[in-house]
C-alpha cells in the first residue's frame, strides 16, 4: 500500500481539525461515516500509530481529536493558510447567507443573529471547480479567475483563484490542473455547498 495521504485523507484530517466529530466531518465531506472511519484506520496502519483519538462524552457528544501524528501529517500536507476564512455580516431569511461586501455573498446552512458579524471557514477540499456553469446541488456558484497553482507532493495541489477581488484557495490534484488547463488567467466556476461554509470563532475571541 502506498504511503501517502490521498486528497480525501487530507480533507478528512483538515475537517477533523475544526470539526472534532467524525459524523459531522464525514457529512461535510459528503462521505459515509463508515468510509471516514475506514480511512482513519488505514492511516493508522500506514503510519504506525493513531491519527485521531476519540473521547466518549457520556451525557454530551464525544469528540474525535487529531493526535500529534495526525497534526503532523496535516501540517506536512498543506500550509497553515490552507483553510479559507472570511469575515462578513449574517443575513437571515429563507436562504440565510453571509454578506462579505463588494457584492460577494455565501449562502450558509447555520442560523445566526440578523446583522451580526460572523467569521466563516471553507475547506479547500470541499470546493468543486468547473470550466463552465453546471447543474449541481451546491447553492454557491462563484465565477472566478485562476491566479496561481502550486503542487504539494504527487497527490495534492493548491489552486488560488480570484473571486471578485477575494483570494480563494482550492484543494485539487496536479493531474486535474493539467487536464483542465487551469493556467493563470483561466476563467472557472467554484461550487460550494451551503453546509460546507462553517461558522468559526473570530480570531482572538471565544465563539459565541
Amino acid at each position: 500500500m502506498e504511503r501517502w495521504l490521498t486528497p480525501m485523507d487530507a480533507r478528512l484530517l483538515a475537517q477533523l481539525s475544526t470539526t472534532p466529530n467524525v459524523v459531522r466531518a464525514a457529512r461535510s465531506l459528503g462521505i459515509p461515516r463508515d468510509r471516514a472511519v475506514y480511512r482513519l484506520a488505514r492511516l493508522r496502519r500506514l503510519y504506525g500509530g493513531p491519527v485521531v483519538r476519540a473521547r466518549r462524552g457520556g451525557s454530551t457528544p464525544g469528540e474525535t481529536r487529531l493526535t500529534a501524528l495526525g497534526r503532523r501529517l496535516l501540517r506536512d500536507t498543506r500550509p497553515d493558510s490552507w483553510v479559507n476564512r472570511f469575515s462578513g455580516i449574517y443575513r437571515g431569511g429563507r436562504s440565510p447567507k453571509v454578506d462579505l461586501g463588494h457584492g460577494r455573498q455565501l449562502e450558509v446552512s447555520f442560523r445566526g443573529r440578523e446583522g451580526a458579524p460572523v467569521e466563516v471557514a471553507v475547506d479547500p477540499g470541499s470546493i468543486v471547480v468547473a470550466l463552465r456553469p453546471v447543474e449541481l446541488s451546491a447553492r454557491n456558484a462563484l465565477p472566478a479567475t485562476v491566479q496561481s497553482a502550486k503542487s504539494h507532493g504527487a497527490q495534492n495541489a493548491e489552486l488560488r483563484v480570484l473571486w471578485r477581488g477575494l483570494v480563494v484557495r482550492v484543494g485539487i490534484t496536479p493531474g486535474s490542473i493539467r487536464r483542465l488547463a487551469l493556467d493563470p488567467g483561466a476563467r472557472v466556476y467554484l461550487y460550494v455547498k451551503a453546509v460546507s461554509v462553517r461558522r468559526v470563532a473570530t480570531r482572538g475571541s471565544p465563539r459565541s
